[in-house]
């Protein structure tokens, strides 16, 4: 931009040079008034509009016609252009060298010969070996185990060849010696003419990928097996059932005949082993419906208090034959009437009071109904059965609710049983949207609960209690209740206060009549003789 006229006899250097390049530049004419010329030397020059120019000069001495040097001629090229193309490529070569350093993945890079002249933040992270500790070391050799190397090496040769590979896989040990499972693509690397001078590998970590795979196919095949082994068991419970029928019938026909005690005897026996062996394979068909996802919840309506007092009066002479109290409580005041599977819950009701008799020797079983939570369409009961048994200890019941377990040997050769009872009864709560537990100490009875949900039946339920006017009777009732035990003298007092009664409790008749009367009689007497008494009458 500056005119001939301009610049003659101007200061060059100090002119049009800037600051940070007039000594550099100096040293260069001055060496080339000294007969030492300069090719290819860069400099800046800054235009009239002061902008900058890329200068690529070549400084040769001038001489007069005696060869005495008299000045410097340079002969300059403008390279701005290709100076700005030099920055972008060195700048879009850094930001790719940064997108390597700190890629998500595994990228490492390997010359002709296989020695490793590339080897990101990733890589470095995965194995623990960082990058001034590989660069330069052969990457089959060192860091490919045995059996892979032959494998790995024809790959990388292939990329050499120009055959890059695609979802390699191979293991990588770490510096701790860890394995670690790496897919590759391996792509040729070629210089700016072409020419091939490496491998670049860009790996993803698949270890993890790799452990859910084979967890998952060990999944499939125990689903698999345990699907086999369901099927089996349904087959053979049906298979079993039948001629079980038959037994059970024919001996009953026996059964019904003129016996001797003898023979009486042995059909009892194998009533009860028969009954037992039919339990059991229905709780394994429950066992492998649940299993399958099969086993579906009917939806009728029916009364809570009537399938409770059935379940209780089923097992009722089992506890008589043991000699143990048997009672039961739901407030008379409450709404029982209910939509959901009576028969499912009646099984619950009956393996949780069967267990309660059978590991139970002296006291009592009680069961206790109570109303939990209600929504505008819902229903929620928690169920508890008490028993004074022999209890649980803390690790015991960890191992309560599994299939086929028992809390310890012993317990099955004495009482018997298979452990199928709970778990198939926690299943069926489960089913109901509810939950099933217990609470128990060693030689201290157990507390079995569990709650299930209900949809609120559209049956009206008219409940009336009590059920007449008991007032009638006169301004004040008073009842005696005599009974040793203390569950049921409970029990039979809270229904006896909810029909607005005065009730008072003694042990024993005796006790009864030393009770002060204000007009010489109780106008009702509860007595509850104890199963004892009952046994021995």
């Amino acid at each position: 931009g500056f005119g001939r006229e301009e610049v003659l006899g101007k200061d060059l250097v100090e002119v049009y040079i800037s600051a940070d390049f007039r000594m550099t530049v100096r040293e260069v004419f001055e060496n080339a008034l000294e007969g030492k010329g300069a090719a290819n030397f860069e400099f800046p020059l800054y235009t009239k509009d002061n902008r900058r120019v890329e200068v690529l000069l070549n400084a040769t001495p001038r001489r007069d016609t005696s060869g005495r040097v008299v000045g410097v001629i340079g002969v300059g090229q403008d390279i701005t252009q290709r100076k700005e193309v030099e920055i972008e490529k060195a700048r879009v070569a850094q930001e790719l060298q940064t997108f390597i350093e700190t890629a998500n993945a595994p990228i490492f890079g390997i010359d002709a010969s296989g020695l490793v002249n590339e080897w990101n933040n990733k890589a470095a992270e995965i194995t623990g070996f960082g990058r001034e500790e590989v660069l330069g070391k052969d990457l089959v050799e060192v860091y490919i185990s045995a059996d892979f190397r032959m494998t790995v090496r024809e790959v990388f040769e292939n990329a050499l060849e120009g055959k890059g590979a695609a979802n390699f896989e191979f293991p990588l040990y770490t510096k701790d010696n860890r394995r670690v499972e790496v897919l590759l693509n391996a792509t040729t690397r070629r210089d700016v003419t072409g020419a091939i001078v490496g491998v670049i590998g860009v790996g993803q970590d698949i270890t993890e990928k790799r452990r859910l795979m084979e967890q998952e196919a060990l999944l499939l095949q125990a689903q698999a097996a345990n699907d086999a082994k369901s099927q089996f068991l349904a087959t053979m419970s049906h298979e079993m059932r039948t001629p079980l029928n038959v037994i059970m019938g024919m001996n009953q026909l026996v059964m019904d005949t003129e016996l001797t005690a003898e023979q009486r005897k042995f059909t009892e026996q194998i009533k009860t082993s028969a009954e037992s062996l039919l339990f059991l394979i229905n709780d394994i068909l429950d066992l492998t419906k649940i299993e399958a996802g099969k086993l579906e919840l009917v939806s009728i309506d029916f009364d809570l208090r009537q399938v409770m007092e059935e379940a209780v009066d089923s097992v009722a002479s089992k506890a008589l034959q043991k000699g143990l109290e048997i009672c039961s409580y739901l407030k008379p005041t409450i709404h029982t009437q209910v939509v959901g599977d009576p028969d499912r819950l009646r099984q619950i009701f009956l393996n949780l009071l069967s267990n309660s008799i059978k590991f139970t020797d002296v006291g009592q079983v009680y069961i206790l109904v109570e109303p939990e939570e209600a929504t505008a369409t819902h229903e929620t009961f928690r169920f508890k059965v008490y028993d004074s048994g022999i209890g649980i200890s803390e690790e015991g019941q960890k191992k309560l609710f599994s299939r086929f377990s028992q809390v310890d040997s012993s317990t099955t050769r004495i009482y018997g049983g298979t452990g199928l009872g709970l778990a198939i009864s926690k299943q069926f709560s489960e089913l109901m949207d509810g939950s099933m537990g217990v609470q128990s100490d060693v030689g201290s009875g157990s507390l079995f609960w569990f709650t299930a949900v209900f949809r609120k039946s559209a049956i009206p339920q008219e409940v009336q209690f009590p059920p007449f006017d008991i007032r009638s009777a006169g301004p004040k009732v008073e009842a005696v209740v005599v009974t040793k035990n203390e569950t049921l003298r409970n029990s039979v007092v809270r229904y006896l206060e909810a029909l607005q009664v005065v009730a008072t409790c003694v042990a024993d008749i005796d006790g009864a009549a030393k009770l002060p009367k204000t007009d010489g009689v109780y106008r009702v007497l509860v007595a509850c003789p104890s199963v004892e008494a009952m046994v021995k009458g």
